[in-house]
């Protein structure tokens, strides 16, 4: 008898922490639509690309990430993908938040690494764009060109 109580408070204990942490998970879909900067990249391309790798910095900080499909296949010419900055990710906040993004193209698809390893004859840097930004609000970049003659991206006007 003592063991079955002894069981039932290990048990009803364990319960009540997940219980409490459950509320407290924080997921990406949890951050509202004011607290995000979006950049919504739409490609006119001459062909389909591996990947699509972007070098970003806001007011000094630093980071990368990139666009690729989950089923290995390459993005398609004239899709649109988009990228996102939460305002938890920042390190100092600030009044303006000066944005710059350095596009890369990937010309082949490989798996994806965090350290933009891949080798140098397939990726395809372009110009880089600046820009002030506010949280909440989207932003529109159209990337053109091709392998042959490059790439270019272009931020189109806030009107």
């Amino acid at each position: 008898m003592k063991n079955i109580k002894i069981y039932i408070f290990i048990l009803s204990l364990a319960l009540t922490i997940l219980s409490v942490f459950s509320g407290c998970v924080f997921t990406e879909n949890d951050i509202p639509p004011e607290d995000k900067i979006v950049v919504n990249i739409q490609l006119d391309l001459d062909e389909d690309i591996g990947l699509l790798l972007t070098e970003w910095d806001i007011n000094g900080q630093t980071g990368g990430s990139g666009a690729c499909n989950a089923d290995r296949s390459m993005l398609k010419r004239d899709s649109s993908n988009e990228w996102e900055f939460d305002r938890v990710m920042l390190e100092k906040p600030a009044n303006t938040y000066e944005v710059k993004l350095k596009f890369i193209v990937v010309t082949e698809y490989f798996d994806p690494n965090y350290d933009f390893d891949y080798p140098d004859e397939y990726k395809k840097p372009m110009n880089e764009i600046a820009f002030t930004a506010k949280f909440g609000e989207t932003y529109y970049v159209t990337i053109t060109g091709g392998h042959q003659d490059g790439y270019q991206a272009v931020l189109q006007s806030q009107e």
